[in-house]
């Protein structure tokens, strides 16, 4: 980088990742949905995102609740597999880092939530980047 230069990297934001989230799920007329999330900076902000795309909207959006994932205090998954198994919905909304989306998706796959049936969106800023996929 030269003295002087300025570097802009652009991404969408979690709200326009929502809104077109939502608009696929308006297409399929998938309206129960439930909200997965980890402790990651911003997690409120989306949960209270998703709730005003659902108050504000003609649909009638079945939202089953949220799930808020401590991953630092279950380095093993048990906690993670029994709470994920509580949500009654088959589509998700995950909001998480990269790196803790590897751990959520160990936990759903080793809790049978992972096969067809079963439908994610993961919503965060930081999830791209990488040439390497996630393995699970």
């Amino acid at each position: 980088q030269e003295k002087g230069s300025t570097f802009l990297q652009l991404g969408s934001s979690t709200e326009q990742q929502l809104q077109v989230i939502f608009e696929v799920l308006e297409e399929y007329d998938w309206t129960a949905f439930a909200v997965v999330t980890t402790l990651l900076p911003g997690y409120e902000d989306f949960v209270d995102y998703v709730e005003v795309l659902t108050d504000s909207s003609f649909i009638g959006w079945e939202h089953r609740g949220v799930v808020t994932l401590n991953l630092t205090d279950d380095p093993e998954g048990a906690r993670t597999r029994r709470q994920l198994r509580e949500v009654t919905a088959q589509i998700r909304l995950l909001y998480c880092s990269r790196d803790e989306a590897e751990a959520v998706f160990r936990a759903a796959r080793d809790a049978g939530l992972t096969g067809p049936g079963y439908i994610w969106f993961v919503v965060g800023t930081n999830l791209g980047g990488s040439e390497q996929l996630p393995e699970h």
